[in-house]
């Protein structure tokens, strides 16, 4: 059983009045019945177990600690309910409001947020207007796609499948998964041949949705197609397909790269905004022409026997093509190669592409940790111009004096006019220790003012506490790792797994036993997409002796390795531990959680994970291009009672999939939004003109916020239950003490 910690819980839930524990009963055993009850996932009985608190409790201070934090809860939870019922019902009206002007994609959104605010996700397939609305969202779809509206089609698609995501009703949610793909691979040729279209669809969006157009289309900003081909050929796209073909994880072999590669091809011809570039398109009589090729193809590929279908054989038909090409469509072959191949790879899983060689070098320095550069976040802002998001602390470009939503207008000289951000990032980053140039605009000064900044390893800091204190001289954050510092509580929030994580990690684990053991640990790991698994094996293997961390299976279930934890590596020991999930924690957060939770290491709380299961390996195909493969699949070890583990990876049809927590705490999308924004915002400590910092500036918010106004419940519940069995060790010591004395 789970226990649903959310804002549609009011206070009576925590104030069941059956088999409570005996008021006389030691705090020790009330305290470890709480931690029980948490490991177990028995919902019902903890939360009658953290609204008794027995009147024998000695340690006051951290009693007291207790209450307040469950007073403040429970408060938070009534205020929450009450704000969730007319957030609700707001969004539904704003849903029928829609659907009366004829806005169907706005009515989804509406839907989508009802649907969220409600008790169960299938609630809404029972709302009359919901499916209403679902059958005209139905009816709406083909005709977007008559007319080309891509975009439209897109948004419909995407509302749609969020309506059946996680539900009982898989079926619906994969019909719409697929159809969207089809409809994302459009909107990405678009995006990559035709960008002067795709300016003119997302106006029309705009307009659609009652926001101010783009403007006039300016072809100085749009990265020229040609740049994104260059390079390519026809060696590295027949390696890359014979090395998906034998390695792949599924096994399926030659046959559903060569689909796939055909039918990209087909609906490149099909996509009449590309016409644009390739006028060819235009031609109508030579499209049928390329169309009844490709179908052939098809059609003779549907015959083949499986033992036929190897590299000869795709060799050959990519030869005809070729011929086909120069009768028809004269496109250049490049562009032949890179749709066939990223069509190939699709239809393998959404982790498997191939490197071309405009994308090698920046998808080096992301898998091997090697960022050297300034220490900048970058984006396009409405004008396409290059805007600083904010410098990353401690960097080059922090010290330098760079700010937040600076206008980079210049790089060594060189205008930015029309750049993209990868051809930024390209320019900006460099050698070690050499220097780059750039010319700022900020708001308030006339001049431009030139930085010239000196490169350096860019060292992004993974492990964070829970209220920053300051930066040191080398630039590395300092923080106060204690949420309660009374029960003596860590909080530790780890966003990807790297190189430096598990130092990192144990640093922190050091600073909070300075002076006396902490009595709990939070494991934050929400919204962490994952990273190495060698830093998500040694990090878990810290809080475990003995036992299976995860094991990788490649084809047919064949056991490929396993990771066992080693005791002396356990350095965290037995400290009672929280680990906080949710739909944005992926991979090497999956394997933390899930391995602590099989061994009943810890309580794992939040929300069901991401599903990200899977194992790629890196193939060079060329100089100038890789293969990312998926060739394993992680799989956790079994719980008690279990004869295995399951499967991380979310397949297509499965229905158990990543790590189901212990106690599910929902969060609603407005505590979320608010959470994540006061969060990012108490992580900042403003600087003054001078480059010094305001510690209590009065834009930067206290991070305890997220309690005293119960925006993220998640993190109060994981609070309280450390706070509870941390009531029961300090009892104990106490006790150890009397006898002594």
């Amino acid at each position: 059983m789970t226990l649903a910690v959310c804002a549609m819980l009011a206070t009576a839930a925590l104030s069941m009045g059956t088999a409570v524990p005996n008021a006389d009963s030691p705090v020790q055993d009330w305290s470890k019945s709480v931690w029980e009850t948490a490991l177990r996932g028995d919902g019902s009985a903890l939360k009658r177990y953290l609204d008794n608190l027995p009147a024998d409790v000695k340690a006051e201070k951290s009693a007291d600690t207790f209450r307040n934090t469950l007073q403040t809860h429970q408060q938070n939870l009534k205020a929450s309910d009450q704000q969730r019922e007319e957030a609700r019902e707001k969004a539904y009206a704003a849903m029928l409001e829609h659907m009366e002007d004829g806005d169907i994609s706005g009515a989804l959104r509406k839907a989508v947020e009802v649907q969220t605010l409600s008790d169960r996700l299938e609630d809404a397939f029972h709302d009359e207007n919901i499916q209403r609305l679902i059958d005209r969202a139905k009816k709406e779809l083909p005709r977007a796609k008559s007319d080309g509206n891509w975009l439209l089609a897109q948004e419909l698609l995407f509302r749609v499948r969020t309506l059946y995501d996680d539900t009982e009703l898989q079926d619906e949610y994969r019909e719409y998964d697929r159809e969207l793909q089809l409809v994302n691979q459009r909107v990405a040729l678009i995006s990559r041949y035709a960008p002067r279209e795709l300016h003119q669809m997302r106006n029309a969006a705009l307009k659609r949705q009652g926001e101010e157009p783009l403007g006039e289309f300016n072809p100085a900003t749009a990265t020229d197609w040609r740049e994104r081909a260059e390079g390519i050929d026809f060696r590295m796209l027949r390696e890359s397909l014979r090395v998906a073909a034998r390695e792949h994880i599924e096994g399926d072999g030659w046959r559903p790269l060569l689909e796939g590669g055909l039918r990209s091809l087909k609906l490149l011809a099909t996509t009449n905004q590309l016409e644009e570039t390739f006028s060819s398109l235009n031609n109508r009589q030579r499209v049928e022409q390329w169309n009844r090729a490709i179908e052939k193809e098809l059609d003779d590929l549907r015959k083949a026997n499986d033992r036929d279908l190897d590299n000869w054989y795709s060799s050959r038909l990519l030869g005809r093509l070729s011929d086909v090409n120069k009768k028809t469509l004269e496109l250049e072959e490049r562009v032949i190669y890179r749709e066939f191949g990223d069509g190939a790879m699709r239809q393998l899983d959404e982790f498997t592409e191939v490197i071309w060689p405009d994308a090698l070098r920046r998808f080096r320095q992301a898998t091997e940790g090697n960022f050297v550069g300034v220490g900048i976040l970058i984006r396009h802002n409405d004008k396409r111009e290059i805007e600083v998001v904010n410098p990353l602390e401690g960097t080059p470009a922090y010290f330098a004096g760079i700010k937040p939503d600076d206008q980079i207008v210049e790089v060594d000289g060189e205008s930015t006019v029309g750049w993209s951000l990868n051809d930024a990032v390209d320019r900006i980053t460099g050698p070690k220790g050499e220097t780059v140039t750039l010319a700022i605009r900020r708001d308030g000064y006339d001049e431009m003012l030139v930085y010239e900044i000196v490169r350096d390893n860019i060292k992004l800091h993974s492990v964070r506490g829970w209220w920053k204190t300051g930066i040191s001289d080398e630039g590395d954050p300092e923080w106060d790792w204690f949420i309660d510092p009374v029960s003596r509580i860590g909080y530790v929030r780890v966003t990807s797994f790297n190189e430096e994580t598990y130092n990192d990690l144990r640093n922190a684990w050091r600073e909070m036993n300075r002076d006396g053991s902490p009595q709990g640990l939070i494991l934050d790991l929400r919204y962490n997409p994952g990273g190495l698994l060698t830093s998500a094996v040694r990090i878990t293997n810290l809080f475990l002796s003995r036992g299976s961390i995860v094991s990788g299976e490649r084809k047919n279930g064949i056991t490929e390795w396993n990771q066992i934890a080693r005791p002396n590596l356990a350095e965290f020991g037995d400290v009672p531990t929280v680990v906080i999930i949710n739909k944005g924690a992926a991979s090497g957060s999956e394997i933390v959680a899930g391995a602590l939770q099989a061994h009943g290491a810890a309580v794992v709380l939040g929300e069901r994970s991401f599903g990200k299961g899977s194992v790629q390996t890196v193939h060079q195909v060329a100089p100038n291009a890789a293969l990312k493969l998926t060739t394993q699949y992680y799989r956790l070890p079994p719980a008690s009672g279990e004869r295995e583990g399951r499967l991380v990876h979310r397949r297509e049809g499965a229905t158990v999939w990543g790590v189901d927590p212990d106690i599910e705490v929902r969060m609603t999308p407005s505590q979320v939004e608010r959470s994540i924004v006061l969060r990012q915002e108490a992580d900042i400590i403003p600087q003054d003109e001078d480059g010094n910092l305001v510690h209590d500036h009065p834009d930067r918010p206290h991070v305890n916020e997220l309690l005293t106004k119960g925006l993220d419940p998640q993190v109060s519940t994981a609070l309280l239950i450390l706070q509870a069995r941390a009531l029961g060790s300090m009892s104990e010591d106490q006790r150890h003490a009397a006898r002594r004395d």
